[in-house]
């Protein structure tokens, strides 16, 4: 207890020096030198707190959590995107920086049935362990090493099927229309998790590039994926950033610099520290120069609104969705002891116009900062915000995220849709499709059990059959919703007819033909997919002329 003690009580000392120099230099805008507390004084009250704790408290508490907690408190008086990082949330971190984990390859999630909560498998990834194993989408994890996982986490079934490269797992399986469960022992093996899942021609001669986020391999995928596309033979590109949280930033400058001339600044970075300030300009010798359409949206942040940013003040790209979030501050990532480490705001990132996107945080909590409910990215009226101009002289504004040239806000589902959504009910009912249940499917699923009897293993099939919903694939969907007690009215079912027919044929090609041929049907519905499509000629316009019509500018200016 005195060696957990003594270790303790050294971290909290090396961290309350760090604290006392934080908070004197936040208290001496708010008080009188003399009324500061010094750092000796400081750092007695709070070894004093800590003994006190560890002695007294009612249940024995671990040192390292309270080191932990305070040394996230001391981050939390800083912004709200200064955090330490215990072991599990470093490895993490870490994990999505470097686009890799070692696995199985599956995605599982929690879902509801008649006996309770159970754990089914998602759409596995071409060519991985589990995929090549024969696990298959919609299959009931039950056992993994014989341990029944009735009660267990999704966090915890996950970190049970992660482990060292070349290690084993058993897994028990319940699958649809076989009676004996099925036992897998799969090996594990990197999996790399790429940022950019989806790319591919969403009209002939227009290319679509879905980037999830910002890491290592940002880069390096972009370029394949453009030269898979041949992009430079395109007309028009679609580059969908919506719901990108951010990442690393010399891969938003990477990605940036694909589409400027050599030269241009990219962003500048402002801090205190030495080296923390300076400009990153393109370097490219061969930009991409094809119209660009940026989709964004609320939860845009970061290393996304970087690119957006860059793109719209170059007069580069049609900015089109809804105001980002509005993330301007740049994090270092130190490693620390015991494998924890820190993510530390050092300097603050603006647009090449000289925009700082940062929202407001100083008057509002920050559970409110972060629920951004109002879609804005800001709690400043236009009438406060910086004006800039791009390149052409249009007018930006700063402080509060990146403002859209074209505002088209998410299409939200009816009561009756989110309902559905809710519950499941697409995956389930796709499984029944694919299994041969839905007599009205029946031409589609002879010709998907002749494309599994040949299909190669890591390839999607060269001619992929479409699935037409019919009126009887219709009814037999209402048939399956009653037998799941789901209440609906027929005028439900007509109302919501396109979105139902496209949910359902879109969790099919999920599981069939992988994640990437859902997607594409998905997407047909998309309201600001189909809007950039439209305006892909203002983009030409705006990429040759630096303008777009007024009508459109004022949309959102």
């Amino acid at each position: 207890m005195k060696r957990r003690f003594a270790v303790a009580l050294c971290l909290v000392m090396l961290c309350s020096t760090l604290a006392a120099g934080f908070f004197g230099n936040r208290a001496s805008a708010i008080s009188e030198p003399a009324d500061e507390i010094s750092s000796t004084e400081f750092l007695h009250n709070f070894s004093e707190a800590l003994h006190i704790i560890q002695m007294n408290y009612a249940e024995d508490i671990g040192a390292d959590k309270l080191v932990y907690s305070a040394i996230k408190g001391m981050l939390r008086a800083l912004d709200p995107h200064s955090n330490f990082l215990d072991p599990k949330e470093f490895a993490s971190l870490r994990e999505d920086q470097h686009s890799r984990y070692y696995g199985l390859g599956i995605r599982v999630r929690p879902q509801y049935r008649d006996r309770g909560r159970v754990v089914i498998v998602e759409p596995p990834a071409i060519g991985t362990p589990a995929q090549k194993k024969g696990l298959r989408a919609g299959d009931v994890i039950t056992h993994i090493e014989g341990v029944p996982i009735d009660d267990w986490t999704s966090d915890e079934v996950v970190n049970n099927l992660r482990g060292p490269r070349g290690t084993t797992v058993n897994i028990t399986v319940e699958r649809q229309g076989i009676s004996e469960p099925l036992q897998f022992a799969v090996e594990r093996d990197e999996i790399p998790t790429y940022t950019i899942p989806y790319a591919f021609e969403i009209r002939p001669g227009i290319g679509y590039i879905k980037i999830e986020r910002f890491a290592e391999s940002s880069d390096e995928e972009f370029r394949k994926k453009a030269e898979e596309l041949g992009v430079e033979k395109l007309s028009g590109l679609i580059l969908d950033l919506r719901n990108n949280p951010g990442g690393l930033l010399n891969q938003a400058i990477a990605i940036s610099d694909f589409f400027l001339p050599r030269g241009e600044i990219i962003v500048s970075t402002k801090g205190r520290a030495v080296g923390s300030g300076r400009d990153y300009h393109s370097k490219t010798v061969e930009e991409i120069k094809i119209p660009v359409v940026v989709l964004i949206n609320r939860h845009s942040a970061s290393a996304s609104e970087i690119v957006a940013g860059a793109l719209q003040d170059h007069d580069r790209a049609l900015i089109l969705g809804e105001t980002s979030f509005g993330k301007g501050l740049v994090q270092s990532v130190y490693t620390l002891e015991n494998n924890t480490g820190m993510a530390l705001t050092t300097a603050k990132y603006y647009t090449p116009s000289g925009r700082l996107i940062q929202r407001d945080y100083s008057v509002s909590s920050f559970e409110y900062y972060y629920m951004n409910e109002n879609g804005t990215g800001s709690t400043l009226d236009d009438s406060q915000r910086e004006i800039r101009e791009t390149d052409s002289g249009r007018t930006v504004m700063g402080g509060g995220g990146i403002t859209p040239d074209i505002v088209e806000p998410t299409q939200e589902l009816d009561r009756f849709e989110g309902i559905l959504a809710a519950k499941d009910v697409f995956f389930q009912y796709a499984r029944r499709v694919i299994s041969g249940d839905v007599a009205a499917a029946e031409s589609f699923t002879k010709q998907l059990k002749k494309i599994e009897t040949g299909k190669s293993e890591d390839k999607v099939p060269d001619v992929i059959p479409e699935l037409v919903i019919t009126e009887g694939i219709l009814a037999d969907f209402k048939e399956f919703l009653r037998s799941r007690n789901i209440e609906f009215k027929e005028e439900d079912i007509t109302d919501s007819a396109v979105y139902i027919k496209r949910r359902i044929k879109e969790e099919v090609y999920n599981s069939s033909f992988g994640l990437q041929e859902g997607y594409k049907v998905g997407i047909q519905g998309d309201r600001q997919v189909l809007k950039a499509l439209e305006v892909l000629p203002e983009a030409k316009l705006l990429m040759t002329s630096g303008r777009i019509k007024p009508a459109m500018q004022n949309q959102s200016n």
